[in-house]
């Protein structure tokens, strides 16, 4: 994959990522948001380029929720919603694993053994 190519795909992650989390809050769009979110990942395995896209993400996607899951889990943790409490505890959950792995993901291309290629970016066309 070209950087150009490359640097187009993980703009579109970091844009898809924050309405993704939106759709997701809203619990009606959390189909839609998998399904966007299996078709990220599976063009990004075919890619070779999982751990970056994770990261792009995982960024846009991780902000939209923090900003709203900590304000409604507090205060559903307030009011003795702990239903909803876990609702929005899960969600959060959710947004670190999906930037855990992708850092995670990272630093175990970046730390290859000696004689092992250090990344699987090859140039396909």
């Amino acid at each position: 994959m070209t950087r150009a190519r490359k640097a187009f795909w993980l703009l579109l992650c970091l844009v898809a990522g924050g309405p993704c989390a939106f759709l997701v809050l809203e619990t009606a769009g959390i189909p839609y948001a998998a399904v966007a979110f299996v078709a990220v990942i599976w063009v990004a395995r075919r890619r070779h380029i999982l751990p970056e896209t994770l990261l792009a993400f995982g960024l846009t996607y991780a902000a939209e929720i923090f900003r709203y899951a900590i304000t409604d889990l507090l205060a559903s943790l307030q009011s003795g919603d702990y239903v909803t409490a876990i609702f929005f505890a899960a969600h959060i959950v959710v947004a670190v694993a999906i930037l855990g792995t992708g850092i995670t993901l990272l630093a175990r291309r970046r730390s290859a053994p000696v004689g092992q290629p250090a990344s699987r970016d090859t140039d396909r066309r």
